[in-house]
């Protein structure tokens, strides 16, 4: 195998996907391709390290299972697992089925300090995790980290079923390797070119024309650009309501909660109920559940308030999520189902992305410096 030839070729195809979800279906077909393995999915972490199949590739002749869109508690993935994931960027586990090799010492001061294996591909796996995989039905495993600005973005999970062990070549690992780090770029380019987009959009506020009347006449652009459903500017004593006007009396009341607070900061909340228990509205929490607080000016006596809806939706969960507390002394014991059960949400909105944060950033700063052009 020509190795150059193929990791120029793999990272032609990944440079040139244009967004996440196509991208993300190049890596799966790519990853399986160079492995074998009979399933490929990726997994993506959200904000509480509960994970999500966002790609999938799988051999059929090999397994019935569909794991794509359903998510996987972050006790499945516990910290300290997740930190090794960031620094062994590769994983392998040849056969579940292997008994365990043990390490022979010298003599006992061989055993008065523990052996650093963070680094070491023979390093053997958890027998919780190779318990996990068993209740899976999954004879040989394989796990690439991705890893965006400095952080666990998700893992790329490759699974093999039947008798035996998948074994995957050195040269192929190390490349898998290189991999990770293309996948991990790419990613963050694609992060940076939604940014790039989004402050295009923001820093486009025609200097000739006072910021408030601009964000005013493209409200429907504001609202698209955050996902909101609907907001309100308040600029002093005034306050106008952006997008729809479906709910003009719990918006208000948010707007009138917000300017009594008088924020400095940006404020963010998927469940206002939670984050807010002091605002109360008279259709209750489910019309207004998400809000991000974007101050305008210092005091907080201008601001953009940006709301969400409630959403009562369905969560799909690869087995039930919750274990039984076991008391001090239960044993660490991995799910044995993963039968896609489904947990109903509501009171609480869709998260707010990294890229609308920095965006609303954006827009406080931009609207900043255009008013002081204009009063000076």
């Amino acid at each position: 195998m020509d190795v150059f030839a193929v990791l120029a070729q793999v990272n032609d195809q990944l440079g040139s996907a244009p967004d996440l979800e196509s991208f993300l279906k190049v890596v799966v077909g790519v990853i399986k391709d160079l492995t074998q393995f009979h399933r490929v999915l990726v997994y993506q972490f959200d904000e509480q390290w509960n994970g999500q199949v966002v790609a999938e590739l799988v051999d059929w002749s090999q397994t019935h299972d569909i794991y794509k869109g359903l998510h996987f508690p972050a006790a499945d993935i516990p910290a300290q697992a997740r930190e090794l994931y960031t620094i062994n960027k590769v994983r392998l586990l040849y056969d579940r089925g292997q008994t365990t090799a043990r390490l022979v010492v010298r003599d006992r001061s061989d055993l008065e300090s523990p052996l650093e294996m963070t680094h070491s591909c023979l390093r053997a796996m958890s027998p919780i995790h190779i318990k996990y995989l068993a209740n899976m039905g999954v004879r040989a495993s394989m796990s690439i980290s991705i890893v965006t600005f400095g952080q666990l973005w998700g893992l790329i999970a490759c699974h093999s079923y039947g008798p035996h062990g998948m074994r995957v070549s050195f040269p192929v690992r190390q490349m898998l390797r290189l991999l990770s780090d293309s996948i991990s770029r790419n990613i963050e380019r694609l992060s940076y070119a939604q940014r790039l987009h989004t402050r295009k959009l923001i820093s486009t506020v025609p200097t000739e024309q006072h910021p408030t009347g601009y964000i005013v006449s493209n409200a429907e652009d504001l609202i698209s650009l955050f996902d909101a459903d609907f907001g309100v500017l308040v600029i002093g004593e005034g306050a106008k309501i952006l997008g729809p006007n479906e709910h003009g009396q719990e918006t208000l009341l948010v707007a009138e909660y917000l300017r009594l607070k008088q924020f400095n900061l940006m404020q963010v909340s998927q469940s206002v109920k939670a984050d807010f228990p002091d605002l109360k509205l008279p259709t209750g929490l489910d019309v207004v559940a998400g809000l991000l607080y974007v101050p305008l000016s210092p005091g907080g006596k201008d601001f953009i308030a940006l709301m969400r809806k409630g959403q009562l939706r369905d969560v799909h969960w690869a087995g039930k999520p919750f274990k039984p507390g076991g008391g001090p002394n239960a044993i660490l014991e991995p799910r044995k189902s993963f039968k896609a059960w489904t947990e109903t949400v509501s009171g609480r909105c869709r998260a707010w992305t990294d890229e609308q944060l920095e965006t609303a950033g954006v827009l406080a700063l931009v609207y900043g410096k255009v008013r002081s052009w204009i009063v000076t």
